[in-house]
Order: structure tokens, then C-alpha cells, then sequence
């Protein structure tokens, strides 16, 4: 039974083909590997997790007890994986409402995004239909290891041999994979246990860049022979990125995304401890789709833990992409100007062009505190943000022809793009790759914006916040309204509705004049273990002349001599779940309060907890 379903899939996968081809919908067809159902066996995730996996199982072999020091959560690959974008790539209901209405404008385009949401699907042929239908478990796991440690330089001679054409530059998901099972990483003295090859691409950016430069095949004039960068963009953080100070400078992608920890790759005791271990945990800026997750999966309790913990480690990346600094300070009468830095290396904010954006909250205060003036108001109740004519909003707006549009297959012109270029940017060299600021007039060189806003009457304190957020109300209600095939859209927009909205995050703030009180110490820390591996931490809140913004979380373990910070809240919550704890372990915690001048409190109290066996 097993091989007529994979020979009926091989007809299924033509006849979509054949039938784009009548349509002139050949465009699809892109160079790279391409799918042969029984040719990849791709290994399970599962097997890989066996050794780089499984830490809460590492006991530290100095003491026989509690988490080892050098292969835990911080290390453990598989761990932080799940809790990825990466592992969820498949199962984003985002991406499922936007694949349901991308099919509907262009037929066959799924199959274009399978390519990089589900490799093992498209590559064994279960992609067709594109509503996964066919796919069986383990394609739900998105990019799984297999697929990148057995991908091979698509350009390189290799590359090349392995195609079925040329792959004519680096994106839209023309991958290399290798047939044969050895693993390929970036260590010549690996110690593994499988078969392993020594590739210097898996330290490049340009093997991130092939699945997270994606441009719109159908607006090519010859999508087999043009190099993504040559045709319209849906996507391009890596052309952001090869165009910036950080690709001359030698900052890899991997830098930012993957951190280095010293550590084990697995519990081994013959394994070295590297300085430079590669945390798998991928990091982006998608705070919410980890949120929202389980309300359409089910999940084991790990897995539910490295969610949690992977929202975290989010969060607190988030808030290293930008800074925000006053400039110039309001005198005689002349306007406060305050200055947004970029801080990545490829444009802030970058991404989904549809649904991401940042933008400047200034409140204008008088001598009681009152607010007498805003711009760039976010009205929580209802999920929207007021555009009044001072507002400073960093987006993309897309369009087809000059009607602006949401259907990211039909979209043919960028109506404006203001969104800040990373350091080294060029605009005749980001004009060249089509990525060129629209509608904003960034000077060579120029990583950062300057906004002026000049003070109503009676002002004594002007506050100003810089918030991102991932998911707008404008776009969740496109992909509920425009699905007429499916209910992915309807589950989507209930989900946010569950889920606060998905309100924005506070990145970056600051305060005129500056002002040097602290906020009170919490008070009241308390914690409780539901699980083996969780903590849940609960305090009261801080008072601050201005405001708490959000609380830092320390903690030390067993092995650890000090505390350290290893979490923020995502706003003033007063609660924080720390997950990918050890079982049966003592940890040892206390939080403080950040305010919009970046004063901190004094600590709590501390407090011990110890997780369940």
C-alpha cells in the first residue's frame, strides 16, 4: 500500500505542473532539487535527538545531580529547535491562511511555498494537494534537521551535479540537497557518531539566504536563468543583508541567529567543550505564532516547553534590534527630535512585508502628568493604531498597479517602503537588487531615522516608546475575509481575538528631561513548579513616576556562583514562566522593573524553587 500511494504522488505532482505550464504558470519550476518520492529518505528528528537531545536527562558528572553545566537547554539543539519558527514552519497558521488565498490568486504557488515550509513534503512528492492533506507526521515538522545539514552549496560544482539545472543565484527555495545520509557542518574535527562532512557553507549566510530571499517568480521574465534579486520582492533579508556592513564586515547571519555558548553539543562524556557552540534556536522576531501554536496543534510537554521557551529567548532578541535616543532637545520653542537606530543587519523591521511594522508613541505631559498630546497612539481595545499626521510608521505598503493589496501574488509595485536601512546601506547597489527605500530618503550610509515633533502648549515631560508588532488587525482580517476556500483565516482571527491581538512589544524607549528615579522593588516574589521542567514566577508590581515598561528575570542554578539575567517579561506583566528547567532541581530567583529612562529597581526578594521529579 505504502509504494502504490508514493507512485500515485508522482502523477499527482505532474499534473499541477503540466497543467501551470498551459496556464503560463511554468514559472514555478525553478532549478534546485526537485521532488522524487523514495530518493531523500530524510532521517526523523527523532533520531537526531537521541544524542543532541534529551538534556533534562544530563546529569552533571561532577555531582551526579541536577543539570549538567555544559549540556542543558542552552545547548541542547533539538530542544531549541522545537521551540523555533524552524520546527513550526509548517504548521503556522499564518502561513496556512496565506498559502489558502496565495493558491486562490495563482494556482500551483503552493507548491512554491512548500519548497521552504516543508522540504521533506515537497521533495517526497506529499505536497500535492497544497492543503497537506497528504502529508504525513513528521512533514508537519517544518525544516528539520536533515534538511540543512544535508544541503550542499547550490552554486558550488556539487551543487551544480545535484541540480536538475544551474541554480542561477541564492533564494526562492532552490536548495541542494544531498542524496547520501552523512551529516554536513561547519566542524573539520566533529566526534560524531554517523557519518559527517566538514562544509563551510553551513557557516555562510548565503545558505540561510536561500529560503529567506524570496521573490515573486510569476513577475520574472525567466525565473530558471534570473537570480531572485532580479525580479520583484516578497522577501529579502538576505539582499538586505549582502548589501550591508555586516556581510563586508564578515557577520554571518548565524552570528545573530544561532548565539555562541560555550558548551556540549551532547551529553557525552568523551565530547569537548566548545567555546563557540551554535545554539540552534534560529531567533527572529515572531513572538506571537509560538502563542497562539497550541491552539491548533497538540503538542507533547516538552515540546509545549520549548514553545514557551522560545517565545522568551524572542522577546529578549527583539529588544537588541533597535535604539532610540533624543537628538535634539526642545529649546526656545524648537522641536524634540528623536532618532530610531537600526541595529540588525538587514532593514528594521524586516520580514513578512504584509503584516510587520514599527512605529514612535510620543506623549507630551503636563506639570500633573496629564497626557496633552500623542502621536502614534495604539488603541488596545480595538487593535489599531491611529495615523495621525506626525505619526512616524515603519512598514511596507504593496499594490496592484496603484491600488494597494494584501495578496502577496498579485502585488506588482512597492507604493512606499520607509523602513530603516541597515549600516553600509547604498542605495544605487539596494536600487540594483529592487530593495531601494520607497518614499523615504535615506543618505548613503545612513542607518537610522530622525523624527521631529514639536511640543504642545503647557509640555514638562515628552515621553516616546518604539514599538514592533508582528501581526496588525488590518492584515489578520484580509486572511479571514479573503479565504473562500478554506477556514484557516476564520481559526486565525479567533486565535488573535484569544490572544490579546497580538498587541505590539515595546522595544525601546526614552524620556525628556531624563529623569534618575528608580523604580520601588517588587515585592512579593513567589513561585510555583507544575511540571518537572517549569517554574512559574508571580510578583506585585513596581511604582515609578513614569511607567514600568517591562521586568528583568534572574536566576541562578545549582552550578552557577552568581545570578543572571535570563529573561525579560514581554510588557509590565507581573508574571514570567521559565521553561527547559531540570527535574528535581533547586533554582534560585528575583526580578526587577524597567522604566521608559531605562532606570532599574532595586531586586526583589529572592526565592528558591525547586521543579517536580
Amino acid at each position: 500500500m505504502a509504494k502504490w500511494r508514493r507512485a500515485g504522488m508522482v502523477g499527482l505532482y505532474c499534473a499541477p505542473i503540466t497543467a501551470l505550464m498551459a496556464l503560463g504558470g511554468s514559472n514555478f519550476h525553478l532549478p534546485g532539487s526537485q521532488p522524487n518520492p523514495g530518493y531523500y529518505q530524510f532521517q526523523p528528528t527523532e533520531l537526531c535527538s537521541y544524542c543532541h537531545g534529551d538534556s533534562q536527562y544530563a546529569y552533571n558528572p561532577n555531582t551526579g545531580e541536577g543539570p549538567d553545566p555544559n549540556f542543558n537547554t542552552e545547548h541542547e539543539m533539538h530542544f531549541q529547535w522545537m521551540g523555533s519558527m524552524m520546527a513550526q514552519s509548517a504548521r503556522d497558521p499564518v502561513f496556512r491562511a496565506a498559502l489558502t488565498i496565495a493558491e486562490q490568486d495563482a494556482p500551483g504557488s503552493g507548491q512554491f511555498c512548500w519548497r521552504c515550509h516543508s522540504p521533506s513534503a515537497w521533495l517526497e512528492g506529499r505536497s500535492v494537494p497544497y492543503d497537506g492533506s497528504n502529508f504525513e507526521h513528521d512533514d508537519l515538522k517544518g525544516i528539520q534537521c536533515d534538511h540543512c545539514h544535508r544541503m550542499v552549496d547550490p552554486l558550488s560544482e556539487e551543487g551544480r551535479q545535484l541540480s536538475d539545472m544551474p541554480v542561477p543565484g541564492i533564494g526562492n527555495g532552490m536548495y541542494v540537497i544531498s542524496p547520501e545520509s552523512a551529516k554536513r557542518g561547519p566542524r573539520n574535527d566533529s566526534l560524531a557518531n554517523h557519518e559527517w562532512q566538514y562544509s563551510p557553507f553551513h557557516t555562510s549566510s548565503r545558505f540561510c539566504g536561500v529560503c529567506h530571499d524570496v521573490s515573486n517568480p510569476l513577475l520574472a521574465q525567466n525565473p530558471r536563468t534570473q537570480a531572485p534579486h532580479e525580479y520583484f520582492p516578497i522577501d529579502r533579508i538576505y539582499s538586505e543583508w549582502k548589501l550591508s556592513d555586516f556581510a563586508r564586515r564578515g557577520i554571518e547571519c548565524q552570528t545573530c541567529h544561532m548565539p555562541r555558548v560555550s558548551g556540549k553539543a551532547a551529553s557525552f562524556a568523551f565530547l569537548p567543550v566548545r567555546s563557540d557552540l551554535a545554539q540552534h534556536s534560529f531567533l527572529g522576531g515572531n513572538y506571537w505564532v509560538p502563542q497562539i501554536l497550541p491552539m491548533f496543534w497538540n503538542y507533547t510537554e516538552r515540546e509545549l516547553d520549548a514553545l514557551v521557551a522560545g517565545r522568551n529567548r524572542t522577546i529578549d532578541f527583539l529588544r537588541t534590534s533597535a535604539k532610540l535616543n533624543i537628538v535634539q532637545y526642545p529649546k526656545s520653542g524648537s522641536p524634540i527630535v528623536f532618532r530610531v537606530y537600526n541595529r540588525t543587519g538587514h532593514k528594521f523591521p524586516s520580514g513578512d512585508p504584509e503584516s510587520r511594522r514599527a512605529w514612535l508613541h510620543v506623549e507630551f505631559l503636563d506639570a500633573r502628568g496629564r497626557v496633552i498630546g500623542e502621536s502614534g497612539r495604539y488603541d488596545f481595545d480595538t487593535a489599531t493604531l491611529i495615523e495621525d499626521p506626525q505619526a512616524k510608521i515603519y512598514r511596507v505598503k504593496l499594490a496592484q498597479g496603484s491600488t494597494p493589496t494584501f495578496h502577496m501574488m498579485l502585488a506588482n509595485n512597492v507604493l512606499s517602503d520607509n523602513r530603516i536601512p541597515p549600516m553600509g546601506f547604498r542605495r544605487s547597489a539596494f536600487q540594483q537588487f529592487n530593495i531601494a527605500p520607497v518614499g523615504a530618503n535615506y543618505r548613503d550610509g545612513q542607518f537610522w531615522d530622525d523624527t521631529a515633533y514639536t511640543l504642545p502648549r503647557g509640555t514638562v515631560k515628552v515621553r516616546a516608546t518604539l514599538y514592533f508588532q508582528v501581526m496588525t488587525r488590518e492584515y489578520v482580517e484580509f486572511l479571514r475575509d479573503a479565504n473562500t476556500t478554506d477556514n484557516w483565516g476564520q481559526q486565525l482571527y479567533q486565535a488573535w481575538l484569544a490572544s490579546d491581538k497580538a498587541p505590539p512589544i515595546a522595544i525601546a524607549t526614552a524620556v525628556y528631561p531624563p529623569e534618575k528615579n528608580r523604580p520601588t522593588r517588587p515585592t512579593n516574589l513567589q513561585a510555583q513548579s507544575p511540571s518537572s521542567f517549569r517554574a512559574i514566577l508571580t510578583w506585585n508590581a513596581s511604582t515609578d513616576d513614569d511607567k514600568v515598561v517591562y521586568y528583568e528575570i534572574w536566576r541562578r542554578a545549582p552550578y552557577e556562583t552568581r545570578f543572571r539575567k535570563v529573561g525579560m517579561t514581554f510588557a509590565a506583566e507581573t508574571t514570567y514562566t521559565d521553561a527547559g528547567l531540570h527535574p528535581d532541581t533547586e533554582y534560585q530567583y528575583y526580578v526587577r522593573a524597567v522604566d521608559t529612562s531605562g532606570n532599574h529597581s532595586p531586586a526583589s526578594n529572592t526565592i528558591t524553587v525547586r521543579t517536580q521529579p
